[in-house]
């Protein structure tokens, strides 16, 4: 198989997002004055990106056993699919997803022999939650809940694990809180997704949140949007964030792009929404880290 194949396989370009949350875990336990051990951090950045990689081919093989993605859905337009291709059949590809998330799992357990049980606890919570989304636990996308538990993951559970395993196993409700940032723009990015796909999605039986509230869905993605902003500006002005943060501002134009492109239904959508997802995350930790030097 192609490194190509593999690289569309467990979605790479989106492993950054998760490289953004552990270092915003890590750079925001600076700003509250922790000591920080950049070994364990570094494995628990493995570990996320581990289970990141294993979901994301999960979530392709469910998504292609339920007839959810097929040669001609939204998804096969606009990025490579290597099991609709037949580069890798689905049996093959379930067992790469079981091995990368034990593999992070694994990665969590040692990491939490050293500095405690809370790393390995989170990273389990979100393997269980990876399983639950569009897989054989719960199908929780189908009941319209999916959305809800891929911003859970990819907010207050991968920056609670940064945090964490950063902080030699400690925890604490600032970062919890301002881990929600992160997660509102994770909910349009799963939010838009599942709109776009509502026929495909239908067709197969699924009735994702996004289905249950097409009505509103413009105004649901707008206030997932820039309601990250606004929850941000509240917390540097309750001293939760430095005002170095604020350097996030300069990707407020691409969420008004953004919004536009929700109106017009464009097919990536999801993938551009990721991008800002990654860049006001990177620049959350570049306004903590200039905070920390100055």
């Amino acid at each position: 198989m192609k490194a190509s194949s593999v690289a569309g396989l467990i979605r790479a370009w989106t492993l950054p997002m998760t490289v953004s949350l552990i270092l915003l875990g890590a750079s925001y336990a600076l700003f509250l004055k922790l000591r920080v051990n950049v070994l364990t951090m570094l494995l628990a950045l493995l570990g996320s990106l581990l289970l990141h990689a294993g979901a994301n081919v999960l979530n392709d093989v469910n998504d292609v056993a339920r007839g959810v993605d097929t040669p001609r859905s939204p998804t096969a337009i606009y990025r490579d699919h290597p099991i609709l291709k037949g580069e890798m059949d689905r049996k093959s590809a379930a067992l790469l997803s079981y091995i990368l998330v034990s593999s992070g799992l694994l990665t969590g357990a040692f990491v939490s022999y050293v500095t405690g049980p809370a790393v390995f606890l989170l990273e389990l919570a979100g393997a269980i939650s990876l399983f639950s989304y569009n897989g054989p636990l719960l199908n929780l996308k189908a009941k319209g809940l999916g959305e809800f538990l891929v911003a859970t993951v990819w907010g207050p559970l991968f920056v609670l694990g940064g945090f964490s395993a950063s902080a030699m196993g400690y925890v604490s409700l600032y970062a919890f809180l301002i881990s929600i940032p992160p997660a509102m723009i994770m909910m349009g990015i799963i939010y838009s997704n599942n709109y776009r796909d509502i026929e495909t999605d239908v067709s197969a039986g699924v009735r994702s949140f996004a289905y249950r509230t097409s009505r509103y869905a413009f105004y649901i993605y707008t206030l997932s949007i820039l309601g990250a902003y606004a929850l941000q500006l509240i917390y540097i002005i309750l001293g939760l964030l430095p005002p170095y943060t604020l350097i996030s501002l300069i990707t407020l134009p691409y969420s008004f792009i953004l919004l536009r492109l929700f109106r017009k239904r464009a097919p990536d959508i999801d993938a551009r929404t990721g991008l800002l997802f990654t860049a006001y995350n990177f620049l959350i930790v570049l306004g903590l880290l200039i905070n920390f030097f100055i």
